[in-house]
């Protein structure tokens, strides 16, 4: 995708900017009752599958089921993770599929693939993109186990993609990454979509399917490789029919991060916006670093936030920069900061920021709740938010762990329980590989409040 594009979808997706008022058009009939069973939870007009839970709280492992699974990774002994999820009242999990992982771009099976690291060399204070690397897996059978694993504890899997956003980065294979991305733009969804169909019916072939809770044909298309606008609306439109009319036991999805109803599709079967607010990070952290007109690689320490929040000893701009080419552009500066970060002076600096805005940040957060629920009560659908929180912690920061931090986390899933959310992910990023994941009667606490619909 084009950089300047890219930056602005993925800014507006972040600081959830702008509420479109516009609605989507209501083209395709029968959206909201096309589930079958009773009615689950008090948000009224839509109805679930029976076999699936009336409230769905959700952990994340994203792409690091796969990619942290060397000896001595959080996803080693990937039955502990998944039983770990019910320990902290999680029913349900949002993962990468792999879909180009489990299959060639021809259909066929791909087999063993090996995943390496995301900067090789600087793993350190890096959230979710810190694996060692060297990992070798053939990703259908993993996911086939993981699945077994899920039915085994009573987990609902939501099945995405980060492919054409972010996992991709994480195929130490540069053919099969030059192969992902050779696929025309335009016709990215629908080719995802024939990869989930693939996948469903390898599911299906072993019972394994009822306990996908839904499917995404790919995470944030708003802010992905993909067409954007009405074009990119219609072509994600076409993918989730295909998926649809191919699986009609199974609900589709179609997640975004702009809260901009208009781009949404009209025959998504789940209402699912991520709900970061990011001002902490995007306009006070990165706006006053290293995305401010001064900053100088050269010499960081000119502006003065950097002077005060980064280590006495740190690695220069450049020499970082040149790992650091394996990933998209877009987080190479922030992994460079985060990489040099002293986290006890980040943490009293985001304490003080964060006293600073926190009125502001939950009336925010209020507004973008209330909007969603909105959207998704006029077409009948039960709304979703599995991805939300602040945006993206330092891993060695602990602000997130404690309060003030997690009230952000506690406002949210108060907000999610006032409009009868069907689905909610209670924290930024909640996996086996993230430090809030040994909170364990927190977590257990937050998520049970969701179930039973108790207000803090």
């Amino acid at each position: 995708m084009h950089r300047r594009r890219f930056l602005k979808t993925t800014g507006q997706c972040a600081l959830a900017s702008t509420l479109a008022g516009a609605a989507g058009r209501m083209g395709v009939a029968g959206v909201g009752a096309a589930n079958s069973g009773p009615a689950a939870g008090p948000q009224p007009g839509y109805a679930l599958p029976d076999h699936l839970p009336k409230k769905l709280s959700i952990g994340m492992f994203i792409w690091n089921w796969v990619a942290m699974g060397t000896p001595g990774e959080p996803y080693h002994d990937l039955e502990k993770a998944v039983a770990g999820l019910p320990e902290r009242g999680f029913n349900a999990v949002r993962v990468e599929a792999g879909l180009n992982w489990c299959f060639r771009m021809d259909g066929q099976p791909r087999g063993e693939m090996e995943f390496g690291p995301w900067i090789a060399g600087y793993r350190d204070n890096l959230t979710s993109v810190n694996a060692r690397g060297g990992g070798r897996y053939d990703v259908l059978k993993r996911l086939t186990r993981l699945m077994e694993l899920a039915r085994r504890h009573g987990v609902y899997v939501i099945l995405t993609s980060w492919e054409y956003q972010d996992s991709s980065w994480l195929v130490a294979d540069p053919q099969i990454r030059a192969e992902v991305m050779a696929v025309p733009e335009e016709k990215r969804l629908m080719h995802m979509a024939r990869q989930h169909d693939r996948l469903l019916r390898a599911l299906k072939n072993k019972g394994l399917h009822r306990n996908i809770a839904f499917v995404e044909v790919h995470n944030e298309p708003d802010a992905s490789l993909f067409p954007q606008g009405e074009k990119g609306k219609q072509l994600h439109q076409e993918a989730i029919a295909f998926l649809r009319e191919a699986h009609p036991d199974v609900l589709v999805s179609g997640d975004y991060c702009s809260h901009n109803p208009a781009i949404v599709p009209d025959n998504v079967q789940v209402y699912d916006q991520h709900t970061y607010v990011a001002g902490l990070y995007w306009s006070a952290l990165y706006g006053q670093t290293i995305w401010h007109k001064d900053f100088d690689p050269a010499n960081p320490r000119k502006l003065s936030l950097l002077k005060r929040l980064l280590k006495d000893k740190i690695v220069p701009y450049a020499e970082f920069m040149k790992p650091a080419e394996n990933v998209r552009e877009f987080w190479r500066g922030i992994d460079w900061l985060y990489f040099n970060l002293d986290n006890e002076r980040f943490d009293e600096w985001i304490l003080e920021e964060y006293t600073r805005r926190e009125a502001g940040m939950k009336q925010q957060a209020a507004g973008i709740f209330e909007a969603d629920a909105r959207e998704a009560r006029r077409r009948k659908l039960p709304a979703v938010c599995d991805e939300g929180g602040y945006f993206y912690p330092p891993l060695g920061s602990k602000f997130e762990l404690r309060p003030p931090g997690t009230s952000m986390f506690q406002l949210q899933v108060d907000l999610a329980i006032k409009h009868g959310y069907w689905g909610m992910m209670p924290t930024t990023y909640c996996g086996a590989e993230h430090p809030i994941w040994d909170n364990v009667e927190w977590l257990r606490a937050i998520n049970g409040r969701f179930q039973l619909g108790k207000l803090a």
